[in-house]
């Protein structure tokens, strides 16, 4: 039996380096939705899945990591637009001895954890992201209508058990009265 090893998110500022990174990420997309004609989070993701590569030893490639860290930081960056979260830097460690894979692909990865400190609400990005892009379900929940599902529950439309992933944690809102319709 294999026990888990617990996560630890220490928050800190970030980088310049990872500032350009998360910039450059973000405009690569903008290109590609641009280039391809991709409108939709789906459409993105399966632009990455095609291009997803595995090296010998079964770890992704440099430019699949950086391909998919591109998508990352632009989901990321889309939900800064219409919600109240703000991106949080962190440096991820694993208790143990073993540090889990998730560490060794995404530990370097700007852009993974967005917050509402005031709401005490979080989204792990990056795990959204990895569940779609590496699904084992033949049909996955589109990243748009999760997407959607996120700006509703920050906005306190929705509440946490109506929000199709478990990578959304923290504290349901009121809405705001001004909001509705």
């Amino acid at each position: 039996m294999t026990t888990a090893k617990p996560l630890n998110l220490t928050p800190r500022a970030y980088s310049r380096r990872e500032k350009t990174i998360l910039r450059q990420d973000v405009k690569r997309f903008q290109k590609i939705g641009r280039d391809h004609g991709v409108i939709a989070f789906d459409d993105y993701a399966y632009f990455v899945i095609d291009r997803v590569k595995r090296d010998e030893s079964g770890q992704l490639t440099q430019k699949s990591f950086t391909l998919l860290r591109g998508l990352i930081s632009y989901f990321g960056e889309e939900l800064l637009y219409e919600t109240t979260l703000a991106r949080l830097a962190t440096d991820l460690t694993v208790t143990g001895d073993d540090p889990l894979l998730w560490e060794r692909q995404w530990g370097d990865t700007p852009g993974r954890l967005l917050v509402d400190r005031f709401a005490g609400q979080t989204v792990m990005v990056a795990d959204i992201i990895h569940s779609r892009v590496f699904a084992n379900d033949q049909w996955p929940i589109a990243l748009d209508e999760i997407f959607d599902q996120i700006i509703d529950w920050n906005q306190g439309y929705l509440i946490r058990d109506e929000v199709e992933t478990p990578w959304v944690i923290g504290n349901d809102i009121e809405p705001e009265d001004y909001l509705a319709a």
